[in-house]
């Protein structure tokens, strides 16, 4: 049994069909690049697995369980999703990560602030960037941020959302071949060249 399933989806968005009958298996520590055309439903098919989504038919399926109401919140605890939007609580960027790490359900990881210190130096950010607001920060800032948070998480997938956009080429190639180092299952969404030739399986339609 594969590690993700997307079995006979259908779904119907603004009286389009964005999906008949898709289907998908996903292998554990699989890497995925989603590829289809601009409104064809890659950012839809990841909002489905997250639960934020719901098709009409068919079911989705993570490690044999079956993703329902009663199970989305457990699914959800396994994947780490950064979009473009960076989308990460506001505050100082310190206190923002320390108020993550004391969330009941992160509790059981070790965090400390030495060890975002060094990720800042990984990620070409300045260290007093502990220091300011997430508002004050530029969109590759908060994507950077943001991906470090979620390979802090440590959570066992991992939703990589257009992250690229806001990087120059050199960081670009940087943050990807970061990323594809962790034996996590991973799913792209990109259009970006940068993914090409990598350690990725293309699923296209």
């Amino acid at each position: 049994m594969a590690y993700l399933e997307f079995r006979n989806i259908f779904l119907n968005y603004d009286q389009r069909t964005i999906f008949s009958g898709f289907n998908l298996e996903i292998e554990r520590q699989e890497k995925v690049l989603l590829c289809a055309p601009s409104g064809r439903g890659k950012t839809s098919l990841v909002k489905m697995l997250l639960g934020f989504v719901v098709p009409e038919a068919g079911e989705i399926l993570v490690d044999g369980m079956r993703l329902t109401g009663k199970t989305v919140n457990d699914i959800r605890r396994k994947i780490a999703y950064v979009s473009q939007d960076a989308d990460i609580p506001r505050g100082i960027v310190s206190e923002v990560f320390a108020s993550v790490f004391n969330f009941p359900v992160n509790r059981h990881l070790s965090y400390q602030e030495t060890v975002l210190r060094d990720w800042l130096k990984t990620m070409s950010l300045p260290e007093d960037t502990l220091e300011k607001n997430i508002d004050a920060l530029s969109g590759g800032e908060r994507q950077r941020l943001a991906l470090v948070l979620g390979i802090l998480l440590d959570r066992e997938i991992w939703i990589l959302d257009e992250i690229t956009t806001g990087l120059d080429q050199e960081l670009k190639k940087k943050m990807v071949e970061l990323l594809l180092s962790y034996d996590k299952t991973i799913l792209v969404v990109s259009h970006d060249d940068i993914y090409k030739n990598q350690r990725l399986r293309e699923v296209s339609w």
